[in-house]
């Protein structure tokens, strides 16, 4: 890897990463507050009708944002290509959504649903004038100016979220502060991006990305559907109210899992399609993604594991008790999470859309079909059959990876079995050393994490992890650059 592209990756993380942390921070003080604000049911609702929005969300894309990144050098006409075939699918989509909300309604047997949905399918529209402008920003590897809009956009959402649920607007609070978010964020992007579409429309330049971009459509839409059953099917065979705890416990695990999968898919995907003709450099670079990812996310995971039950009464109150086992077990599947996004980002960046396809829908259909076999013994079961998923995968797509830039199954465990085990006592060490203790539970959630980052950090120091060295590199090189402006 060159010094220049190293230097850009490093930036982009640094970036991406306080633009994804902000927003979801941001997003979490949000769910903070309207959840004591809102009931499970409201949450639940939202979640019932997300997988129907996603979906079509998933079809406006058409994987031809990931193909513009692909392509060494897209010209300006298949970016205005892309732009237009977005706004005519998001209009076709919100006709569609507009005229079968009544059936979706009368599926889940309340007529509430309908005109939610109708109003909710309008962020089509707005999201379509974000993808192409944000494409091209990304492609050049300009992550202040999407970190930057990002966090713009959530401020304004929770400002607004915030203030519709004190006026009583209930569930629409989530409705037109979601739009609200949508518009601010199209608006600092135009403002933020040079780039404009031009009155032009090439079928072949269509053509030529939909040889990359279609199969990724398909894996995209197989991982949509995959993803947001799970609410589909507990909103269905359980009830809104759980499928409220359901949403409330995925949301908060999301907090460190989405947004670190995000920054390694924002920035690893470019970045490894710069390598894509040099596999032993993108061997290298992929194995120190790996070991950096793993550093923080696996700690992360156990650390909300072991201090789950007194962060949610916390932050939510007792009235949501009952969605904490929700959210240790997804936590424990997430911990893969991540890493499985770094070894999916190497086929697509090596252009592989056939083999990206065929082992995401593989996968996708396994995955769906082990879900709808263990709902027949509850929740609970449907949930720890999604954690083991996860370890399933990662199986799958590092033996893919293997045949494909020699970084395979044993290779990477290899690299992240320091990491795991070293969780593994911290977490085991940090709930054991309070437990049954007749402290308060708060004072003990504290120390826990005390007792927890001192074992994992002062370890890593201590065995000169490459995670903890690579992170400390970057919080050196942060450090001075903000000297040298002083």
């Amino acid at each position: 890897m060159s010094k220049s592209l190293k230097q850009h990756t490093i930036t982009g993380m640094v970036w991406s990463s306080i633009g994804k942390f902000g927003t979801l921070g941001i997003s979490f003080l949000s769910n903070i507050i309207l959840a004591r604000i809102l009931y499970p049911q409201d949450f639940g609702m939202i979640g019932m009708l997300y997988i129907f929005i996603a979906i079509s969300q998933t079809f406006i894309n058409g994987g031809l944002g990931s193909a513009l990144i692909q392509r060494k050098e897209p010209t300006h006409i298949d970016y205005s290509t892309v732009f237009y075939w977005n706004l005519f699918f998001a209009v076709f989509f919100i006709l569609i959504l507009y005229f079968t909300s009544p059936l979706i309604a009368g599926f889940y047997e309340m007529d509430e649903l309908k005109n939610i949905l109708r109003v909710q399918s309008i962020i089509l529209i707005i999201n379509s004038f974000s993808l192409v402008p944000a494409t091209y920003l990304q492609k050049n590897l300009r992550f202040k100016e999407l970190s930057i809009r990002n966090i713009i956009s959530a401020l304004v959402g929770l400002l607004a979220a915030v203030s519709l649920a004190y006026a009583g607007f209930g569930v629409w609070s989530l409705v037109y502060s979601t739009l609200l978010a949508g518009v601010t964020n199209v608006i600092l992007l135009w403002k933020m991006s040079s780039w404009r579409p031009t009155w032009e429309f090439s079928f072949e330049s269509l053509k030529n990305l939909f040889s990359f971009g279609g199969l990724i459509l398909l894996s995209a839409l197989v991982e949509t559907i995959y993803v947001n059953i799970q609410g589909l099917i507990i909103g269905k065979a359980f009830s809104a109210t759980k499928l409220g705890y359901y949403t409330q416990a995925r949301k908060l695990e999301e907090v460190p899992s989405a947004s670190l999968s995000s920054i390694v898919n924002e920035v690893s995907f470019p970045v490894f399609s710069k390598l894509q003709d040099d596999r032993q450099t993108l061997k290298r670079g992929v194995q120190k993604s790996i070991k950096s990812v793993v550093y923080l996310n696996f700690p992360l995971m156990a650390l909300l594991i072991v201090i789950a039950h007194p962060l949610f009464i916390l932050l939510y109150t007792s009235k949501w008790e009952p969605a904490v086992p929700y959210f240790q077990i997804l936590c424990l599947g997430s911990m893969l999470y991540t890493l499985n996004t770094v070894n999916t980002n190497v086929i697509k960046s090596l252009g592989k859309g056939n083999i990206y396809f065929i082992l995401q829908f593989s996968k996708r259909l396994v995955g769906v079909v082990c879900i709808l076999l263990s709902v027949r013994f509850g929740i609970e079961a449907m949930l720890w059959t999604i954690m083991a998923l996860q370890y399933v995968f990662f199986l799958v797509n590092s033996a893919v990876n293997g045949k494909l830039i020699g970084y395979g199954f044993w290779k990477q465990i290899k690299d992240v079995i320091g990491s795991y085990l070293l969780t593994a006592v911290a977490g085991i060490i940090a709930y054991f050393a309070l437990h049954a203790t007749p402290l308060n539970e708060n004072l003990i959630m504290i120390i826990q994490i005390i007792i927890f980052s001192l074992i994992y950090i002062g370890a890593s120091a201590l065995f000169k992890m490459e995670g903890y060295l690579t992170y400390k590199e970057i919080l050196i090189n942060v450090v001075k650059s903000k000297f040298k402006k002083v």
